[in-house]
């Protein structure tokens, strides 16, 4: 009988939290007026992947699981949302802001010139349609080493 081999598994750290109460985002959301509309803007114009869907009660988070994650939850107020009403502002991390705005605008999306930061960061906010406000934003920080 050969003697078996014991390996070790290292624990990783977690992660630190941002407050006691306040560990890091797992969720932003928008309300939409339109849900089938909003479905495709979010999982074929901009191509996120569902990671959860509640279809008829009106919501669809998007993403991969232990990451934060986007979530779109049909309107139910008793009047109707206005343009922009949708809630927070999500900031997609993008490796090239002028190249995804030039792409994104070619599929018929509303899109803010970017702004540069200099030495920090490269953004443009772009729309979906309902007006909610959304961000890509590249770091441009010099490397520290």
């Amino acid at each position: 009988m050969s003697p078996t081999k014991r390996t070790t598994k290292t624990k990783r750290a977690a992660p630190p939290h941002w407050t006691p109460d306040v560990y890091d985002l797992g969720l932003a959301s928008y309300n939409v007026s339109d849900f089938e509309r909003a479905k495709k803007f979010y999982g074929e114009t901009l191509g996120l992947p569902v990671a959860e869907a509640m279809e008829p009660i009106g919501w669809i988070q998007y993403g991969y699981p232990n990451q934060a994650q986007l979530a779109i939850s049909q309107w139910r107020g008793s009047d109707p949302m206005s343009t922009g009403a949708g809630g927070a502002t999500v900031v997609f991390t993008c490796p090239n802001v002028r190249d995804a705005v030039a792409r994104l605008r070619a599929k018929g999306v509303r899109c803010d010139d970017p702004v540069e930061v200099p030495g920090a960061v490269v953004y443009a906010d772009f729309y979906d349609p309902d007006g909610n406000r959304l961000q890509i934003a590249q770091s441009i920080m010099p490397a520290t080493g």
